[in-house]
């Protein structure tokens, strides 16, 4: 991971340690990527951005969301063409079996969803329908109970699990030690999450990928992607993965019909959400996710390829050959309010 933040006149200095900010307060839009002096990467071709995930491969470090208006089995299997991979939202039990049958009779990658009440029992027939990596899909990943129901199915199963969702050290520290080593991380980054509105809770998600990074956890930054720069940012900050969502909203890979130009993306902490899943709101219940409708686009292979595209770009701009030598030559540069502003296109023309 990188954490050196550049100065001036050649003077560098290595987070947390920086001048000029919070380290804890820092997101995607505080700084930039410096591009490096004496680079030899002649090529954006030449970067390889593969990355290990359990027993996959895959060809690109992206992975889709486990929200029912994203990922679902088309989304799975076009993504897998694409070497990335989708993860199955949670879902009736006999669905997600035959899907997860499917899939696994075509050796279609893919990540399956459990929860806390029933994961370990329901990992076990997923491990039985050819399922090789699960994710206890549970918004606060600090829970005592999220910890030993992901350890159960580690140890007992012998699955690639992925945990979360945490933003710290200090819960990174608490998972490796009980076995953990992938760590789903975010709380409240996301284009249809209102976590923080709600609760009040969270962290700014580029320092939660250094906080969480440090302790050597593999990383898979989920949420607050808004454009291709922001995942090459994650990925030099120590992210192994990004987890994308509403940037898929409105492919025509995902889930639901198209209604006058446009297809339903939601959290799965929105109220829509929980009234099809008969969840009760109330006193100890709030919605914590946003249901919109948004403009229906084409394949997600091209945002796929916008993303990886950007990636390669900011790694010719580093130097670096893989993610391993980027998270090395890449640094950062804290910037203004001004520079934000200065950072898009600003000439508008007819």
């Amino acid at each position: 991971m990188s954490k050196t933040f550049y100065k001036a006149l050649g003077k560098v200095e290595t987070w947390p340690n920086i001048t000029g900010a919070t380290p804890g307060g820092i997101t995607y839009d505080d700084v930039l990527l410096v591009p490096q002096p004496d680079t030899k990467v002649k090529s954006r071709r030449l970067p390889d951005v593969s990355v290990k995930l359990g027993p996959y491969t895959l060809t690109k470090p992206i992975i889709s969301a486990p929200m029912d208006t994203i990922t679902g089995e088309r989304m799975i299997r076009r993504l897998d063409q694409l070497g990335a991979i989708g993860v199955l939202p949670r879902d009736k039990e006999e669905k997600v079996l035959d899907i997860c049958r499917r899939l696994s009779q075509e050796k279609v990658a893919c990540i399956y969803s459990v929860g806390l009440r029933g994961g370990l029992e329901l990992a076990k027939k997923l491990k039985k329908a050819g399922a090789k990596v699960i994710l206890v899909d549970v918004a606060h990943g600090g829970m005592e109970q999220v910890v030993e129901t992901a350890s159960s199915i580690a140890k007992k199963l012998k699955l690639t699990v992925i945990t979360g969702n945490i933003v710290s050290y200090t819960q990174a520290k608490l998972y490796l030690k009980n076995g953990l080593k992938i760590a789903r991380v975010g709380v409240g980054p996301g284009g249809l999450c209102t976590t923080r509105m709600v609760a009040g809770s969270g962290y700014p998600q580029l320092a939660a990928v250094w906080e969480t990074a440090e302790s050597g956890i593999t990383v898979i930054a989920d949420g607050g992607i808004k454009k291709p720069g922001d995942m090459a940012k994650a990925l030099a900050a120590g992210a192994s993965l990004v987890m994308i969502g509403s940037m898929f909203a409105g492919t025509e890979e995902t889930p639901g019909d198209v209604v006058h130009g446009k297809k339903r993306a939601r959290g799965q902490a929105s109220a829509g959400y929980m009234k099809d899943n008969n969840i009760e709101l109330g006193e100890f219940r709030a919605a914590e996710g946003k249901d919109v409708m948004v403009d229906a686009k084409g394949s997600v292979e091209y945002i796929v390829n916008e993303l990886i595209g950007g990636l390669r770009s900011a790694m010719t701009y580093a130097g670096a050959k893989d993610l391993a030598e980027f998270r090395v030559k890449a640094q950062f540069v804290l910037v203004s309010h001004s520079t934000r502003l200065e950072n898009d296109a600003h000439i508008n023309g007819k």
